[in-house]
């Protein structure tokens, strides 16, 4: 059975345009639902997550992760453990992003079992998945990283960011209508911003295979040198842009 699901796994997955249309639409009615986000990315996988599994186990750590399989799940779900951390560490930063927003590092998961995945006949040995649910359960590190926030501005600039890393279709057709669909006052500004945003994402390390769960008692700023995520300030020095679509404020300019 194994060898069977690692023949299906290594295929290129069929795109589902239909899908990701609809899903896309009720993205667009309710910002919040994340399913929606796991059903388009699903739907345009492609190749995409392939090339992801098949750079990660060129790296060292990636093969020490793969025999060793440390779940940062359960490490982003230890609260006590993330409070006992430095102020100002990785893993405090996080746990105050998390807390800010009303987030649990459950809650994605939750939200990739509530999607429609068109691919689910597709098994993926148990490499794949553990690469999968690995770049699955570090989304929310990766926005205290870049310092983008967790309402709809900060979810299109991290999928940005996202697209530099993977590559992944599904993700650029998400973050390219969150570029087209800014406010009134985004113009050019909102779409350079999200440029930025995915230059930074292409020219850092690929974070799916770095030692996250050794770096969170490290200084946050530590962590973003060793992992070259280029300084906010210097991506953004015009700042963090803001705001929910529902608002008419996506992607609008600090005040």
């Amino acid at each position: 059975m194994i060898a069977d699901s690692r023949i299906a796994a290594t295929q290129d997955q069929p795109i589902h345009w239909g899908m990701a249309a609809k899903a896309l639409v009720g993205l667009a009615r309710d910002t919040s639902r994340t399913d929606h986000v796991f059903t388009i990315i699903s739907a345009l996988t492609g190749n995409s997550f392939n090339r992801t599994y098949e750079a990660f186990c060129r790296t060292e750590h990636g093969q020490h992760l793969l025999r060793t399989r440390p779940s940062l799940m359960a490490v982003l779900d230890d609260r006590e453990s993330l409070e006992a951390l430095p102020e100002g560490s990785l893993g405090r930063e996080y746990l105050r992003f998390m807390d800010g927003g009303g987030l649990t590092a459950a809650g994605l998961v939750a939200a990739q079992e509530t999607g429609i995945d068109p691919n689910e006949a597709v098994e993926l040995d148990p490499d794949r998945r553990y690469v999968a649910d690995r770049m699955r359960d570090m989304h929310d590190l990766w926005h205290v990283l870049t310092d983008y926030g967790c309402d709809d501005t900060g979810e299109i600039a991290n999928l940005w960011f996202s697209v530099g890393q993977f590559g992944n279709p599904g993700m650029a057709f998400i973050a390219l209508f969150g570029v087209i669909g800014g406010g009134k006052g985004a113009g050019l500004g909102w779409a350079r911003f999200c440029y930025r945003a995915y230059r930074r994402g292409k020219d850092a390390a690929r974070l799916v295979s770095a030692p996250l769960e050794e770096m969170l008692s490290l200084p946050i700023d530590e962590v973003r040198r060793r992992l070259a995520i280029a300084c906010t300030r210097d991506v953004h020095p015009e700042g963090i842009r803001f705001g929910y679509r529902r608002d008419g404020k996506l992607g609008a300019q600090p005040s």
